[in-house]
């Protein structure tokens, strides 16, 4: 019942190594990083993900602003085939949307203040802001594990927020029902993170480069 726009831009400081979009992003966290799965692979679509990355850079402002078209293309869109709108802007980047006002000086949350924004974020500042309701409240955050900030995991959760954990599952199995003392949910189910109960563990399975990760961003299973 949702239409979900999702924008990919290059992660890490991929397209410029001047900037990077993912400042909290850990080594094991670029080698697993989704941009390398499924047809992000292909170079016309990496090609893409850097030129829309390189065009943030040049003019925050101004991509704010194009991306207030793209989101008001996808409500009309949902209203006429009688969905529900719901944007995630970090598809593959750790940007501070709430925060990046465009020309207008309005956030892009303010402006679609009926349309459900969510993202992950690995910034635990941004995630415990959430849990303690000082975001917009139709923007929805969930904290990403890493190999190296579990102590930002245990804040977050003990805060009330969720975390997202990647485990080495594989597709046809059942994710683990606990971890560390937390219930799991299956996040592979469906991406709106925004539904999820609150004080979870939402539990993906390893897809690209992950699959084959050891630097303990994939939690193995035995």
């Amino acid at each position: 019942g949702y239409l979900t726009g999702i924008l990919y831009l290059a992660p890490a400081n991929e397209a410029s190594p001047k900037v990077n979009v993912c400042p909290f992003a850990s080594e094991g966290c670029k080698a697993a990083c989704l941009y390398s799965a499924g047809r992000g692979k292909m170079s016309s679509v990496v090609k893409a993900r850097v030129a829309k990355t390189l065009r943030f850079i040049e003019d925050p402002k101004a991509f704010v602003e194009l991306l207030a078209i793209d989101i008001q293309k996808i409500v009309n869109k949902a209203a006429k085939v009688g969905m529900i709108p719901a944007i995630r802007l970090n598809g593959t980047s750790d940007l501070p949307w709430e925060k990046l006002k465009g020309k207008l000086g309005v956030s892009l949350m303010d402006r679609f203040s009926s349309v459900a924004c969510y993202d992950y974020t690995k910034n635990p500042n941004r995630a415990i802001a959430y849990a303690e309701g000082k975001m917009p409240d139709n923007y929805h955050l969930t904290f990403s594990k890493s190999e190296c900030n579990d102590e930002a995991v245990a804040k977050v959760l003990a805060a009330g927020g969720n975390v997202a954990a990647v485990f080495s599952t594989k597709k046809a199995d059942e994710l683990p029902m606990w971890h560390e003392e937390t219930p799991v949910i299956d996040g592979d189910k469906t991406d709106l993170r925004f539904n999820d109960p609150k004080g979870v563990f939402v539990g993906l399975r390893a897809k690209g480069e992950a699959r084959s990760d050891r630097s303990g961003f994939t939690i193995i299973l035995d």
